[in-house]
């Protein structure tokens, strides 16, 4: 005898309950599939170096705004990533006083223009002048320059 018998099992849910469940499986599989790729732009960024010589007029005055406005606009480009301040030339003839004034009058104002702006290369100062007044040699070499450096290299250890 072959019994035709059904099993029916009966799930109780309540209709208030499933609506928020489905609401959200479906939100979630929107959200998922609209992903949003951030987009790169790949900028060259370089080095500008502006070069300084000690008979370059303004740098020992402080109101000389022509000098820092080009600093600025050079230091404000997106494309610029540092702005260096590179000495050329002979500074040999400057005594502590030049070299004290030409920090605060000329190069301060310059690196407080922007962040950007930094100093590289080498002051070759007179032998022992930038020394006469410790605060001002330590000064320059921890804003990027170097102090008679080929002086210092060409000694024999």
């Amino acid at each position: 005898m072959v019994s035709n018998m059904k099993y029916i099992k009966n799930l109780k849910y309540n209709i208030k309950h499933m609506l928020p469940i489905l609401g959200l499986a479906g939100t979630s599989l929107i959200t998922s599939c609209e992903k949003e790729e951030p987009i790169i732009i790949d900028v060259p960024y370089k080095n500008v170096e502006i070069f300084i010589g000690p008979n370059m007029a303004g740098w020992y005055e402080v109101d000389n705004l022509k000098d820092l406005a080009f600093i600025k606009s050079q230091a404000d480009r997106p494309d610029v990533k540092n702005v260096f301040l590179v000495p050329v030339g002979t500074w040999d003839n400057m005594t502590e006083l030049g070299i004290h004034n030409l920090r605060e009058r000329g190069l301060t104002p310059a690196l407080n223009v922007s962040p950007k702006v930094r100093g590289r290369g080498d002051f070759d100062f007179y032998p022992g002048a930038a020394s006469l007044v410790p605060e001002d040699s330590l000064w320059y070499v921890e804003n990027g320059w170097t102090i008679n450096r080929l002086l210092h290299s060409s000694k024999v250890h």
